[in-house]
């Protein structure tokens, strides 16, 4: 009998993709994901939540073996046109995203970051805005700070801009395009 991996489960997905929402709604928490096992990581819990066939991604980070990509059944696509971007935070970014335009800023990608750890690291950002009472201060280990550069420049164009989702091995965070990140 095939073993599939609870991840793949429409119920562990369903549950991954409530966990989206909340990180996007309260940018900077820190979100434990559902269902992975020895055989599943967090990057592929999140896609599995995400793509279907309707939606195109891109790989930059090269951490997809060919059986996920079958499983997850999107389309793959250069990086000006990808929905789904997947990155290496260690790496900084050198490629132009896509960001929507005033009439439909929908149409921009989401960014999903791999790091070293969130909750921990020399990075530290203080995030404001739309979802945190005051301010928020958080630590990400494993992120280059051009990360930060680009974002910047890539959500100045409000409404337009991306939306990152920082992934570790266990946890997600997400920054949403409106929120305001400053560099400790």
């Amino acid at each position: 009998m095939l073993e599939v991996a609870p991840i793949w489960q429409p119920h562990i997905q369903q549950q991954n993709y409530r966990l989206l929402l909340e990180a996007m709604s309260r940018p900077g928490t820190v979100h434990p994901i559902q269902g992975l096992s020895r055989t599943s990581n967090s990057l592929q819990a999140v896609l599995a939540a995400l793509l279907d066939g309707s939606v195109r991604f891109c790989d930059l980070s090269e951490r997809l073996e060919t059986s996920d990509i079958a499983l997850l059944q999107a389309i793959q696509a250069v990086p000006e046109e990808a929905d789904y971007l997947l990155c290496s935070g260690i790496d900084a970014p050198d490629f132009q995203p896509r960001l929507g335009s005033l009439a439909s800023p929908e149409q921009s990608a989401t960014l999903l970051v791999h790091v070293e750890a969130l909750q921990a690291g020399d990075l530290q950002l203080d995030l404001t805005g739309p979802g945190i009472k005051q301010n928020r201060v958080c630590n990400i280990q494993g992120l280059d700070a051009d990360w930060l550069v680009k974002r910047e420049s890539w959500v100045c164009g409000f409404p337009m801009g991306v939306d990152l989702i920082l992934l570790d091995q266990q946890q997600l965070m997400a920054l949403p395009r409106t929120t305001r990140v400053e560099v400790h």
